[in-house]
């Protein structure tokens, strides 16, 4: 993966400031999570800094955001199970303090909410509210990966 991203040099001109492979990737049981970029304090936070490369967590900081992938392998394989202690809050239902915005790219996701599971295919997008507990399960024979943008609702 190509991760390409934009900002300002030393000398304030426009500059691709980063590109190439991701540097922040967590394995948490049968997620993976590639960290694209991460905000505190709002998107102008950042300079030239690799904001990504910090200490992993699920939300950004307060008041920031995050744009990640995240794979997911099959319930029924059970996944590759290391990292799982570690990075417990994916696994299950869960609830944030963030705006989620996430589109399916590949594959099959069921989203439970409640008492209600929805199938989501490629293309199809989610607008998870802060505070809802929710799950993200992948039941198909094949990984499926999602992409998001987390908004800090503190």
């Amino acid at each position: 993966m190509n991760r390409v991203v934009t900002g300002f040099d030393d000398n304030g001109r426009p500059a691709v400031v980063f590109q190439g492979e991701p540097p922040t990737v967590i394995h948490a049981g049968r997620y993976t999570t590639t960290e694209l970029w991460v905000a505190g304090g709002g998107p102008r936070s950042a300079g030239v800094s690799d904001t990504s490369t910090g200490e992993w967590a699920l939300e950004p900081p307060p008041g920031g955001a995050c744009f990640r992938i995240v794979e997911i392998a099959p319930d029924e394989t059970g996944g590759d199970q290391a990292g799982a202690d570690s990075h417990s809050e994916f696994q299950g239902a869960h609830a944030t303090d963030t705006l989620d915005c996430v589109t399916i790219l590949r594959g099959e996701v069921t989203l439970i909410v409640g008492g209600t599971e929805v199938v989501l295919r490629p293309g199809d997008s989610v607008v998870q509210q802060p505070g809802v507990p929710h799950d993200w399960q992948n039941r198909s024979p094949e990984r499926a990966v999602m992409v998001g943008v987390l908004l800090s609702a503190l």
